[in-house]
Formats: structure tokens, C-alpha cells, sequence
């Protein structure tokens, strides 16, 4: 994925696009490619990418011969769930909001309505010239309104509360319960405003109907009523509701109460992703020894408060010390939810395989790992990069790599990029993951790392059409060859420095970030 980033942006900036909308349509190409990778039943065997531009813009057609992936029509055509993508970059776990808030239009042909039979995610911009870079507005810095769903029969009071609140907020007027019913099950209100008495469905049944639709018991809610009558009623206080007023209602009443439950929930809201962050954090924290017999690994790790996770399970073999460095893509909390969910799958998968033999072939965990995937809809449901390799006692060093960026060996002075190349996790049809073996002299060294650091150094890349020598950043090469002389310790500093210093002028969203420098300091055998 970073060397089609790399290349796509090459062929942009070639065209004099803004940087800025170069940077936007590497990201969007990502997010696609990486939803028709893990989503379809049936996974593509071929993708080809179309770019056309001009002085109007852009337009990105990527065409694939997956089973049609239905979610992608269902968003991208629909006015409501375009909407409700532009309130949230992480929206369904997709990535799709991310894509649908940045470009003018968005589109998914499923292949039995398009003329070659295939599928085709289409990006177009044209027609509108994208803004330079000085002007752009990052989507993140744009305030969102929160969303109130105000419902209630009586058509006046329905429009003066509408009034109160419209400049403060998106309200929804709704004049019954089963309009806010059929509204709630595709969009989530920040809070529900309910008359309490109305025909057919009142506000107690609305308020129930809703605590039993998924999270709907999470949402605030509040009470309007003309009596008093009914406020300390257990069945209403046993609903959870969490204010109760009477008409009439003041402007300044309705709003400061509508004020007070919104900063509560988002104060709460911040404190529970706040909490589960550092939970995570302390749970998927890369690390592993620093001395393995002969070896010497330096570990470094950088965790993005968005983004889905890196992670690293270790096992001490007879022979040496087996490793395993993953990285769960994706975007927000529920990303690092899924990271969370593959350690504990992969922890359990390792010490399984460990139990059973003490020499586990690095492709063989692979392709456990990747059947597992393939059989099992929930850890299909998201994107894994994975990397097996054995630091063997004499020097020797095996590796196996699924998706994930391929290693780089140090040696005299020289950095070159391993060989090492495997299918994603869970795809069908390919002909299983192959172990690359090399006995490594005394001073060699193999760096590890993931996207979030590999990509940082991005900025420009080498050709290559070689597919026994994937590319690697030209700039981090050149690091290397300059320091790659010392410590395996003082390599990782002098890296992690530079990407430190790299990652302010990078302007894609902070991904997780891990670096690996294990250097063998014994005699070969």
C-alpha cells in the first residue's frame, strides 16, 4: 500500500495538483483499496486504477472483479448516509466517511449494472478546481452541531421549540413517534426531545421502543409535558430519562437544559475513550526482549490516539527467539478494538502452536493465522499486515510476511530490502506464505518496522519494477547507510529521531508507529 501511495502520488504531483488535494486522494485511494481487500465474500484477483485529469480536477475510477460489495452503493448513493458519514471520520468502521467528506462525488457500480462487468468505485472532482492549499479547511476543524430529534404532535409547539434551539443545533422536528423511530434506526441523535403525552405512541413507549434498538439506551432523553402530573411516577423514573419539563417552556430553559446533558455526555464520552485508550495502550504496547542469545532488539513504539494498533508476540524457541510483529489498519475506537480483539486471537494462536512443537516454521503461523481469518466473518471484518521471523542462535534469521512491509538488512554499509512478500491475511487463492532464510555475519542487522513509521519517509521512493526487490523509502535508505555502522541501539535512536523530526511536515493522519532493530552480535554458525 505506501509504494501505490507513493507512485499515485508521484503521478499527481507530475499533473501540478495542490499537494494538499494530492495527499486527499492518496488517502481516499487507501481507504477503498483497503474496504475491497477484507469486505467482499469472494476477495478481488484483479484491480485496475483510472486517473483522469484536467483543469476541472480529477476523476478516480478503481475497477475490481470481487462480489459486489453491497455497503458501498448503500452509502455512497444515499443522501442520509452521506450525512451521517460527514459527522464522523471513523463512521461503520469503513473509512468511507473519510472519503465521502473530502470529494465532490462519490459513487459504487456493482458489476451486474456496470458495461464490463466488474465493479467500480468512482471518485470525481472534476468541475471544481480543488482549492490551494493556504485555503483548504481540514474536516477535523469544522465544528459539528449536535443533533437533537424534537418530537412532538402539537404542530405549534413543535415549531417554537424548533426555533429556540435551531441556531444552536441540527434539530430534527419529528411529529410523531414512529417518524423519530424510523429516523433513529439509520441515524444516531446526540439527544431525543419528546412530548410526553401523543396519540397512538406516547413518549414512554418511544422512550422504551428506542432503549431496546442497539445503543439506544445510550442516548440522552428528555420529557416535555402541559401537566406536572406524572414527574415522579416510577415507571417514568425507572425509563432513565434525564430531565423532565413543563410547558411552557422557556427559551432559555430548553436550552440551557439541552446545554447541560450534551457537555455531560461528551464529558463522559471523552473520559471512556480516554480510559479504553490507555487500556489499550498498556495491552498493546510492542515489546520484546532485548537480548536473545547472540541478538541485541531495540524496540520502539509510537501509539496515535486514532488508528487501529500495533502489536508483538515473542516465543523462546531451542533454537533461538521466534517474533511476530502485526498492525490492525483502520480508523478510531473501534479500530483499536479490533486490534485488541486479533492480539488476544494471535496470543492465544501462538501459544497453541508453541504447545504443540517447539520449532514453528514463520509460514506456518502465517497460514494458520490466515485460514483462521478466512473462515471466521469477525476477524475478517478488518485489515491485518503480519510478519513471523526466527532469530536463530548461529546467526541464521527466517522471515514470512503477510502484506506487511518488507524487512531491510544492514550490512557493511549497505541497506537493501529483503525479498520478503505474502498475501493479506484471509485472501483465497494464494499459494501460501513462503519462509526466506539467511545466516547473517557478526555486526549484520534486520530492521522491522510497520506502516506508521515506513511511511513517514514516504515522501519520494526509488523506481523499481523488480517484484523480487520491493521498494523501500529512498530516504530511509539513506539513513541507514550512513549510520548503519554503529549499535543496533543507536541505529534506532538516530532513526526514530529522524522520524520524529519527519512526522511534523507529514500531513496524513498519525498512524501507529513501530520500529524493530534486532543485530546479531555472535559468530555465524
Amino acid at each position: 500500500m505506501p509504494g501505490l501511495r507513493a507512485e499515485m502520488k508521484r503521478f499527481l504531483d507530475l499533473a501540478g495538483l495542490p499537494a494538499a488535494y494530492t495527499d486527499k486522494l492518496c488517502l481516499s485511494l487507501s481507504e477503498v483499496i483497503s474496504n475491497l481487500v477484507r469486505h467482499p465474500p469472494q476477495k478481488a484477483t484483479r484491480m485496475d486504477i483510472a486517473i483522469e485529469t484536467g483543469t476541472g480536477g480529477v476523476r478516480l475510477d478503481i475497477a475490481d472483479d470481487s462480489t459486489p460489495f453491497a455497503t458501498f452503493d448503500a452509502i455512497c448513493k444515499t443522501a442520509l448516509a452521506r450525512m451521517r458519514a460527514a459527522e464522523s471520520m471513523a463512521e461503520n468502521g469503513y473509512g468511507i466517511g473519510c472519503v465521502l467528506v473530502q470529494h465532490t462525488r462519490v459513487t459504487y457500480t456493482p458489476a451486474d449494472h456496470s458495461a464490463d462487468g466488474r465493479n467500480h468505485f468512482t471518485i470525481d472532482d472534476r468541475k471544481q478546481i480543488p482549492p490551494p492549499k493556504e485555503d483548504a479547511t481540514p474536516q477535523k476543524n469544522r465544528a459539528r452541531k449536535p443533533v437533537i430529534f424534537l418530537v412532538d404532535d402539537d404542530a405549534g409547539d413543535l415549531k417554537a421549540h424548533h426555533r429556540m434551539l435551531a441556531g444552536l443545533y441540527d434539530v430534527v422536528p419529528l411529529p410523531d413517534a414512529a417518524s423519530a423511530l424510523a429516523l433513529f434506526r439509520v441515524q444516531r441523535p446526540d439527544l431525543v426531545i419528546s412530548d410526553l403525552h401523543m396519540p397512538q405512541v406516547d413518549g414512554i413507549a418511544l422512550r422504551r421502543q428506542i432503549s431496546a434498538l442497539p445503543d439506544g439506551d445510550t442516548v440522552p432523553f428528555v420529557f416535555l409535558s402541559a401537566s406536572s402530573e406524572g414527574i415522579n411516577d416510577r415507571g417514568i423514573l425507572r425509563l432513565g430519562i434525564d430531565d423532565y419539563l413543563i410547558k411552557p417552556v422557556s427559551s432559555q430553559s430548553l436550552a440551557r437544559t439541552a446545554e447541560r446533558i450534551l457537555g455531560r455526555r461528551e464529558q463522559l464520552g471523552r473520559a471512556i475513550e480516554e480510559r479504553f485508550h490507555r487500556d489499550i495502550q498498556k495491552y498493546l504496547h510492542p515489546s520484546l526482549p532485548t537480548v536473545a542469545g547472540p541478538w541485541r532488539i531495540t524496540t520502539l513504539n509510537r501509539m496515535a490516539e486514532v488508528g487501529g494498533g500495533d502489536f508483538t508476540l515473542h516465543h523462546e524457541t531451542p533454537d533461538g527467539l521466534l517474533a511476530v510483529l502485526a498492525d490492525v489498519m483502520g480508523h478510531g475506537l473501534q479500530a483499536k478494538f479490533f486490534a485488541y480483539a486479533y492480539a488476544g486471537y494471535l496470543r492465544s494462536l501462538f501459544r497453541s502452536m508453541a504447545h504443540e512443537k517447539d520449532d514453528i516454521r514463520t509460514s506456518d503461523f502465517l497460514q494458520s493465522l490466515s485460514d483462521a481469518v478466512g473462515n471466521d466473518d469477525f476477524l475478517d471484518g478488518t485489515l491485518l499486515t503480519c510478519q513471523s521471523f526466527h532469530l536463530g542462535r548461529g546467526g541464521d534469521i527466517r522471515i514470512a510476511s503477510a502484506g506487511h512491509p518488507p524487512p531491510i538488512l544492514i550490512q557493511n554499509g549497505h541497506a537493501t530490502p529483503l525479498p520478503v512478500m505474502g498475501a493479506l491475511p484471509g485472501m483465497t487463492g494464494h499459494s501460501g506464505y513462503h519462509e526466506y532464510r539467511r545466516t547473517l555475519l557478526r555486526g549484520d542487522k534486520v530492521l522491522f518496522a510497520t506502516d506508521g513509521f515506513l511511511d513517514v519517509f514516504h515522501q519520494e521512493a526509488p523506481d523499481n519494477d523488480s517484484d523480487s526487490a520491493p521498494a523501500a523509502p529512498h530516504t530511509l535508505l539513506a539513513l541507514l547507510a550512513a549510520h548503519g555502522h554503529g549499535s543496533g541501539d543507536q541505529l534506532a535512536r538516530q532513526l526514530w529521531q529522524a522520524f520524529d523530526n519527519n512526522r511534523g511536515a507529514y500531513n496524513r493522519a498519525a498512524d501507529d508507529a513501530t520500529l524493530i532493530i534486532a543485530a546479531f552480535e555472535g559468530e555465524p554458525v
